[in-house]
């Protein structure tokens, strides 16, 4: 099994999950940030020659997660899908036939800036809210960071990555959670997404996830 980090934050137990997750336990809460279900397809539809199957693996991930951990919720962070999907016949029946899985948990999403490039989100999702931030205490769930709420912020959008050096000047760039005084940062969970190596305070706790592995820095 995946080695798991669990925190206390604000009095609330927080699972890091080194697939990219986080699991309020209190709430049932499972959250994922930037999924941007449908980039592969949307750039094969553009000409450009990538390889299928990353949405279908996406869904797979949180499949596991999702029967792990038996959530009663489901929050996306954000960036659901990456943009307007041409043929989305098919995307739309892999949604479909997934959300049928699942068809007791309840689907929020707060919006990111894919979400409104792409448009209403698919109706396949069955979302029982759509907001630009969700608040549930004590913490603030947005897709950009945001410092000035009086909850504890948790966010995505960054994408956030340490870049980690070892011998023989190996260095490598690992996605990774960073809690700070006043917001949490979420790694992307798309596995098709770019990462951006951040520069944390002495105030903050990063963990990277390395393979199978939480590892605080």
């Amino acid at each position: 099994m995946s080695k798991r980090e669990e925190q206390s934050l604000l009095g609330q137990n927080i699972v890091l999950l080194p697939d990219r997750a986080l699991f309020w336990r209190e709430e049932k809460l499972l959250i994922v940030a930037d999924p941007h279900f449908g980039k592969a397809q949307i750039f094969r539809d553009k000409g450009i020659p990538i390889p299928g199957g990353t949405t279908a693996g996406d869904l797979k991930r949180l499949s596991s997660l999702m029967n792990l951990l038996h959530p009663d919720r489901l929050l996306f962070l954000g960036d659901l899908v990456h943009g307007r999907i041409e043929n989305h016949a098919e995307f739309n029946r892999l949604i479909d036939q997934w959300r049928r899985a699942y068809k007791d948990v309840q689907f929020l999403l707060v919006t990111g800036n894919h979400d409104l490039r792409s448009g209403e989100p698919p109706v396949q999702f069955q979302f029982a809210q759509v907001a630009a931030e969700i608040i549930l205490d004590p913490f603030a769930f947005t897709h950009k960071p945001k410092q000035d709420s009086s909850f504890y912020g948790i966010a995505g959008h960054l994408h956030p990555a340490m870049t980690i050096t070892g011998k023989g000047r190996l260095r490598e760039t690992l996605p990774c959670f960073c809690f700070g005084p006043r917001a949490a940062l979420l790694p992307a969970f798309g596995s098709f997404t770019g990462n951006q190596v951040i520069h944390p305070t002495s105030e903050d706790r990063i963990y990277v996830i390395a393979g199978d592995e939480i590892i605080e820095m």
